[in-house]
C-alpha cells in the first residue's frame, strides 16, 4: 500500500528572506484557506505555498499599509518559472 502524501507544501517567508516550512495540505484551496484563517492571525507574514507535483508557486503577501489582516494572493507568470 502506497501512502498518500499531500502534495501542497506551506511555507512562511521570515523577516530575514529565509523561508520555513509549516506544513503539508491535501489542495491548493485549503491551502489558502489555512493561511488566510488561520496562520495570517497568528503572524502576519507573507507565505508560499508549492505544489510539489509541478512546482508551482502561490505567494500569498501580507498587506502592511492596512491595520487589517488583507492578503494579496498572486501567482508566478510560466515566464518567472525556473
Amino acid at each position: 500500500m502506497t501512502a498518500m502524501i499531500d502534495p501542497f507544501d506551506i511555507f512562511k517567508v521570515e523577516q530575514n528572506g529565509s523561508v520555513r516550512w509549516v506544513r503539508a495540505i491535501a489542495d491548493l484551496q485549503r491551502a489558502k484557506s489555512y493561511i488566510l484563517k488561520v496562520l495570517s492571525i497568528a503572524t502576519a507574514a507573507d507565505y508560499i505555498i508549492l505544489n510539489q507535483r509541478t512546482g508551482e508557486r502561490v505567494i500569498i503577501q501580507a498587506v502592511t499599509e492596512q491595520r487589517d489582516s488583507s492578503f494579496k494572493i498572486s501567482s508566478p507568470t510560466a515566464s518567472s518559472r525556473n
